[in-house]
């Protein structure tokens, strides 16, 4: 693939390097500016800041529940005592500024129940996109400021859209080139043979649909099941799918049971499968566990294979779901682009294939979003692990993917 090809073109052809405010023929990218807030009450926990979960967190940084991490603005937290005084960080209080995250000092001059005031700045994300107009003119066409999940602008009527700039949080006027994100082709969907294919796998299931008999569906999964940020629960992946079916399906009385629970794993629900899963008596299962990625490969082959046999066992039949993809950290990422690296995503394609059970990899997807000039962070609402409506949106794709409205 030729990597920021176009961009690369228009620099050579205007000899302009990519730093400044003026990258491109007088084009500007600069980043987006910070959201003053000022003088928030808060009452501060003694508990020591823990990334998301410990602490006292700025409300103006949570998304879905959680601070977005590194959207403070470093060096803007200002906390005043009740008489108008500055407190002092490390002697009144703790702060993680990556994770907006405040704890009260014992012996300072924060007490228990002190209402203190704080002022702080989110910084801010955006999408600028590279068209070539009409005439063959680079324009830049910026997006609008977001503190999560910016979005591209829509394309300019006659224009050519060539390459997305990401302007995360900690980004200056300077673009570097892991920033750029050429826009290329679609994730390549697959054909009708490929779908009748996949079909194979819930034969059962997609006889009893075509010819309108009731269907039972059980989404097994964790907190991305269990609906996870989504605009509104319609929106899930657990509840879209079940929908698509209906509308593909309308003599079919599809019942759905969603058995996501937030923070979960294999590990801890294999225990019980039969009360949240067999009982419901399902036709279908599928299968979603973020969590299991770092589960060791002994321990996921063997819980598995323990929930295949169970289902099966039940007359089920079962689609495994490959996880999306999460904050870089956790990807082995500098920044947000690249391969799937997370050794638990081919282990699992792997126990899908031995155990010969339908594999909706959605991780594919995601890895492919690079191409189509996103961020896959601009698809996690908090910044961490949770898709957004788009994210889930991958989800139904794939497993519709396995229901071919008519045989071939």
């Amino acid at each position: 693939m030729r990597k920021h090809f176009f961009l690369l073109m228009a620099l050579a052809l205007t000899n302009t390097a990519i730093s400044g405010s003026v990258p491109i023929e007088g084009l500007t990218f600069n980043p987006p500016t910070p959201k003053a807030v000022t003088n928030e009450s808060y009452v501060l926990k003694t508990e020591k800041p823990d990334r998301w979960v410990g602490g006292t967190h700025l409300r103006g940084l949570i998304a879905g529940g959680t601070p977005l991490p590194g959207c403070l603005e470093p060096g803007s937290v200002i906390v005043k005592l009740p008489d108008g005084t500055v407190a002092e960080k490390g002697k009144d209080y703790e702060l993680d500024e990556y994770w907006a995250g405040l704890g009260r000092i014992d012996g300072g001059r924060i007490g228990a129940n002190t209402d203190v005031k704080i002022s702080y700045h989110c910084r801010q994300m955006r999408i600028d996109t590279i068209e070539v107009d009409p005439t063959g003119k680079v324009v830049v066409v910026r997006g609008t400021p977001a503190l999560t999940c910016p979005l591209p602008s829509p394309s300019t009527a006659g224009s050519t859209p060539r390459a997305n700039v990401f302007l995360r949080y900690e980004v200056t006027a300077a673009v570097q080139p892991w920033q750029v994100f050429e826009i290329g082709k679609p994730y390549n969907e697959p054909d009708d043979a490929e779908m009748q294919r996949r079909s194979k796998y819930v034969e059962e299931t997609l006889t009893k649909l075509r010819r309108g008999e009731p269907v039972t569906i059980v989404t097994w999964g964790d907190s991305v099941t269990a609906g996870g940020d989504v605009s509104s629960p319609d929106k899930m992946f657990a509840q879209l799918f079940p929908a698509r079916l209906r509308e593909r399906f309308p003599k079919s009385k599809i019942t759905h049971v969603n058995a996501g629970i937030g923070g979960t794993s294999t590990s801890g629900r294999l225990p019980a499968i039969q009360q949240e899963v067999i009982a419901h008596k399902p036709d279908l299962v599928t299968i979603e566990f973020v969590n299991d990625v770092g589960i060791d490969e002994a321990t996921l082959r063997s819980n598995y294979k323990s929930a295949f046999e169970q289902i099966r066992a039940a007359g089920a039949e079962i689609i495994l779901i490959t996880p999306h993809f999460v904050m870089p950290q956790w990807m082995g990422h500098e920044h947000p682009r690249g391969k799937e690296t997370r050794p638990t995503i081919p282990l699992l394609r792997k126990i899908a294939d031995e155990h010969h059970v339908g594999l909706a990899d959605t991780s594919r997807r995601w890895e492919h979003l690079e191409e189509e000039g996103l961020p896959y962070t601009t698809l996690l609402v908090n910044g961490i692990n949770h898709p957004d409506d788009r994210g889930h949106e991958m989800f139904v794709k794939d497993l519709m993917s396995f229901f071919p409205a008519t045989p071939q």
